[in-house]
C-alpha cells in the first residue's frame, strides 16, 4: 500500500534523526580515551587570557582614537568660533565707521526730501508755545498723575494692611479654638480619671464592707454555737452538778480551738486591712502615673504645637511683600513727558 508522508511528519523524523547522530558522535567523542581530556585545558585557558588582552588593547586604541578626534574636533570649533567673533568685531567696527562717516544727521534725507538741510535750519530756530506738539499743561497732568498713583498706594497698603489683620485674627481664632479643644479635652479626662478614681474608691469600700460583714457573721455564728455547747450556771439545768472528767476534756479543746480561731480571725482581718491598704495605695499610685502621663502628653504638644507656629510664622514673615518696593520718590515721575512730540 502507497503511504504519502507529509511535511510536519517529515520534519520531525529529520529532527529525530539529526538528535541521534548528534548523541552518537559525543558519545564516541566522550568515550574515545584517545581524543577525550580529563582536567583543565591550560592551553584553552591561555588563547582566552591571549585574546582577552587582545581586546582590551584594541578597545583602548579605539578609545584613544575617538578621544584624539574629539579634541581634534574640539580645537577646530573653537578656532572657526574665533574666527567668527573676529569677523562680527571687524563687520561692526566697520558698520559705525560707515555710518559715522556716511549717515551722520547733517546727510540725511528722510525729513524733507526738496531740501536736505531743513535739519539744520530747524535746528537753530526756536519753536513758538502753542505749536503742535506742545503740552502745556504737563505740570498739572503730573501732578494729577502723582496724586493718582499716591491714592493707589494709600489703596494698595490699606488692603495689605487689611488682609494682615484678618489673618492674624483668623490665626487668633485658631489659636483659641485649639486651646478651647485641648481644655475641653483635659475636662473631660479629668472628669473620667476622676470617675476611675471614684469607682476604684468604692469597689475597695465595697469589697471591704463585705469581708467585715462575712466576718461579723461567721463571729456570730461561732459565738452561739460556742453559747449552745458550753453549759452556764443558773441558766441551764445540771449547772451545779461537776462534769465528768471527758465533758471537761472537751470543754478545754474547745476552748483552745476558740483561741486559735480568734487568733486565725484577728490574722485574716489584717490581712485584709493589709490588702485592702494595698489596693488603695496601688490605686492612688496609678492616678498619679496616668496624670503624670497626661502632663508629659500635654506638655509635648504645646512644645510641638509652639514650634509648628514659630515655622508657620518664619515662612509668612519670609513670603510676605516689602512695603519699601512700592514707594515713589520724584525720580519715577521723570520717565515721562521727556520730549515735546
Amino acid at each position: 500500500m502507497f503511504q504519502v508522508e507529509l511535511p510536519r511528519e517529515r520534519k520531525a523524523r529529520e529532527s529525530a534523526e539529526r538528535r541521534q547522530n548528534y548523541e552518537a558522535e559525543r558519545r564516541h567523542r566522550i568515550f574515545n580515551e584517545k581524543f577525550r581530556t580529563i582536567g583543565v585545558d591550560k592551553e584553552a585557558l591561555d588563547r582566552q587570557v591571549i585574546e582577552k588582552l587582545k581586546r582590551k588593547s584594541e578597545l583602548k586604541n579605539q578609545e584613544d582614537a575617538q578621544h584624539a578626534e574629539v579634541q581634534q574636533y574640539n580645537r577646530a570649533a573653537g578656532l572657526l568660533q574665533r574666527r567668527h567673533e573676529k569677523a562680527d568685531r571687524s563687520a561692526h567696527q566697520a558698520r559705525a565707521a560707515f555710518w559715522h562717516q556716511n549717515q551722520n544727521p547733517q546727510s540725511r534725507r528722510e525729513f524733507d526730501l526738496n531740501d536736505p538741510d531743513a535739519l539744520k535750519k530747524t535746528e537753530s530756530q526756536m519753536v513758538l508755545p502753542g505749536l503742535l506738539g506742545e503740552d502745556p499743561q504737563s505740570g498739572s497732568r503730573q501732578q494729577r498723575q502723582q496724586e493718582q498713583l499716591r491714592d493707589w498706594l494709600l489703596q494698595q497698603q490699606n488692603e495689605l494692611q487689611q488682609k494682615r489683620l484678618k489673618q492674624k485674627l483668623d490665626e487668633m481664632l485658631d489659636d483659641q479654638y485649639r486651646q478651647e479643644v485641648g481644655r475641653r479635652a483635659m475636662e473631660l479626662q479629668n472628669l473620667e480619671m476622676a470617675k476611675r478614681k471614684a469607682d476604684l474608691i468604692d469597689d475597695a469600700n465595697y469589697n471591704v464592707a463585705k469581708l467585715v460583714e462575712k466576718t461579723n457573721r461567721e463571729r456570730e455564728q461561732r459565738e452561739d454555737i460556742a453559747l449552745s455547747a458550753l453549759s452556764i450556771p443558773a441558766l441551764y439545768p445540771g449547772a451545779n452538778r461537776k462534769d465528768p472528767a471527758e465533758t471537761q476534756q472537751q470543754v478545754t479543746q474547745f476552748q483552745l480551738q476558740q483561741v486559735l480561731e480568734r487568733k486565725r480571725l484577728e490574722m485574716e482581718r489584717k490581712q485584709r486591712e493589709e490588702d485592702q491598704d494595698r489596693l488603695l495605695l496601688d490605686s492612688a499610685r496609678s492616678a498619679m502615673m496616668l496624670e503624670r502621663l497626661q502632663e508629659k502628653q500635654n506638655k509635648q504638644l504645646r512644645k510641638h504645637m509652639d514650634s509648628v507656629n514659630a515655622q508657620l510664622a518664619h515662612i509668612r514673615l519670609q513670603e510676605s511683600p516689602d512695603l519699601k518696593r512700592g514707594r515713589i520718590d520724584d525720580s519715577f515721575f521723570t520717565q515721562f513727558n521727556t520730549c515735546t512730540r
